[in-house]
């Protein structure tokens, strides 16, 4: 391919605007490309001489990189391309001359750097994008330098060897719009306030947390967003109040108060909580000790736009005191976009949801439950007069959770019941595992198992109190109806896995009104049941005799 292409190149070039070289092998540059009036030029692992560039007057983009061991040109001979705007370096360990390339405006640097770089950059005065994200300094980097470089709109600094009083320095860069950095400390006045600004990453010591884009360490999966702030111990909410009205992704760890600031309006705000909740899309919190409440409003206007309509992802974990994830007027609220919701080490939290908040739940496609050993209802039903549990739940009230792929819930041992009501659908739900429920005694209504139609692997472990995995309805005299018909009868068309083990109290695993001919290709494995009469449920016909084999066989 390398060679096909460079063929082509000497063949024909003078005509050609851009080329791009970027595979792995190694390769020379043609060097009667020096005449051409190229515009854009990437190369990678590219033997390449400085006098190429002598007559590439019309070079407007470059990007180089250096890669086993191929020849490094010296950078000045970029000083002969007038019209040279942006530049891109990867893996040159020396920057002189750098600072003559007067007329770039972008300019994006990858590898390691030494300390001749600083002197170069500051004078650079005319760019207006500068990416060291990628490069590592052998000493802690200057932040003095960045004063100078007036014209920047974009700024995006290298982690670890910021210096703590680099926010001193951005203040003077009144075209900033972007940003994205991370310091051990906010080193700055108390009147300090970030410049507003469209985009930003800015963390304040969490470099336990992974400043990337795709996993932080102890938090999991996260997306990309265009506004996010990561703090630890201390939230700084006077410096970042210019950035809070269109924050998206708010991380926070270790802080000490009994709220995060900028999620409650119990104290008086510069920025409404509303309009922020509105816009955030990712919410992680961990080890807040005194944390009670993590949303709190008290009063929300009528005719305001629902809260939290946004959030894609909330992960909460290392909670002791949290006793409320929500402290809001429901009727204001909407989950309607969280994909993701995962708590971890809540020990004092009784529940999740109100029915109104599940009702909302349309895109929720991963649950994840552990460590919670007060929590006893996923979902709170609203309570009849006398505190009891209504019954009133029926089809204009029922709960649906079309996208749910996947249940996780551990250590719960106040768990009574996973969802409250007969009116129930998980049809998406593919990965069900509940482990340490001890007080749960059935899994599934026979209306909600009826649902489950993509359910392939279930995982039942130590849930001492359970009986059977779906609760029937029984008869007069507490018996099993033998009235299956088509209309209840039951099947897993694609349930190719069930684990049990450690369930001491569990009688049976499948129900009166399923049929194990469906289940040829299931793998059944259970141990440690001492309880267990039958794999299938048997009904009693009239005579009191058994109305289906026991079939045993399915058990391995």
């Amino acid at each position: 391919m390398i060679k096909s292409r460079l063929d082509i190149l000497n063949k024909s070039s003078e005509s050609s605007k851009a080329i791009s070289l970027l595979g792995g092998e190694k390769k020379k540059f043609p060097a009667r490309l020096m005449h051409s009036k190229l515009e854009i030029l990437l190369l990678s692992n590219c033997d390449i001489q400085g006098t190429c560039f002598l007559r590439m007057t019309e070079l407007k983009i470059l990007n180089l990189r250096v890669v086993y061991c191929t020849g490094v040109i010296s950078l000045y001979a970029l000083t002969f391309l007038p019209k040279l705007r942006a530049l891109h370096l990867d893996n040159f360990a020396y920057f002189s001359f750098l600072g003559n390339l007067t007329t770039l405006v972008i300019l994006s640097l990858r590898g390691r750097a030494y300390e001749d770089l600083a002197d170069e950059l500051e004078m650079l005065e005319n760019l207006k994008i500068l990416d060291l994200i990628n490069c590592a300094f052998s000493g802690r980097f200057q932040s003095k330098i960045i004063r100078r470089l007036s014209q920047l709109e974009e700024l995006y600094l290298p982690r670890s060897t910021i210096s703590n009083d680099i926010f001193l320095e951005i203040k003077f860069l009144t075209r900033l719009r972007r940003l994205s950095v991370e310091v051990h400390s906010l080193h700055c006045p108390l009147d300090f306030e970030f410049p507003e600004l469209d985009n930003y990453k800015i963390g304040i010591n969490c470099f336990s947390i992974n400043f990337g884009y795709r996993e932080m360490s102890g938090f999991g999966y996260t997306f990309d967003t265009a506004r996010s702030l990561k703090i630890e111990e201390v939230f700084p909410y006077n410096a970042f109040s210019q950035l809070l009205g269109n924050l998206e992704s708010l991380e926070v760890s270790k802080i000490k108060d009994e709220y995060v600031e900028c999620l409650t309006n119990k104290t008086q705000q510069k920025v409404l909580v509303s309009m922020i909740l509105r816009n955030l899309k990712q919410v992680r919190i961990d080890y807040c000790k005194n944390l009670k409440v993590v949303f709190q409003m008290k009063e929300v206007e009528e005719n305001e736009a629902p809260l939290l309509s946004n959030l894609k992802i909330l992960r909460l974990q290392r909670l002791p005191d949290l006793s409320c994830i929500w402290e809001l007027p429901t009727q204001h609220v909407r989950l309607e976009s969280l994909v993701e919701l995962t708590i971890l080490h809540c020990p004092r939290l009784k529940s999740l949801f109100s029915l109104s908040l599940a009702q909302s739940l349309i895109l929720l496609e991963k649950l994840e439950i552990i460590y919670c050993p007060e929590l006893k209802q996923i979902v709170t039903e609203l309570e009849g007069e006398e505190g009891e549990i209504s019954s009133t739940i029926n089809s204009h009230t029922s709960l649906s959770f079309p996208k749910l792929t996947k249940l996780y819930i551990s250590t719960c041992d106040g768990l009574e019941y996973i969802f409250p009501t007969q009116h129930v659908r998980l049809e998406s739900l593919v990965v069900l595992t509940i482990k340490k429920c001890r007080r749960l005694k059935s899994l599934f209504s026979l209306s909600l198992a009826q649902s489950l139609v993509q359910l392939k692997r279930l995982d039942i472990s130590y849930c001492d109190e359970m009986k059977q995995i779906v609760t029937e309805l029984e008869g007069d005299e507490g018996e099993i109806s033998p009235t299956i018909n088509s209309h209840n009868s039951l099947c897993f068309p694609e349930l190719g896995n069930v684990s049990i083990s450690n369930c001491y109290g569990l009688e049976y695993i499948f129900p009166t009104s399923m049929s194990p001919q469906g289940l040829q290709s299931l793998t059944l494995n259970v141990g440690a049941c001492s309880q267990l009469k039958q794999v299938f449920r048997v009904a009693k016909d009239r005579v009191g005799n058994d109305s289906m084999l026991q079939h045993q066989q399915f058990l391995r």
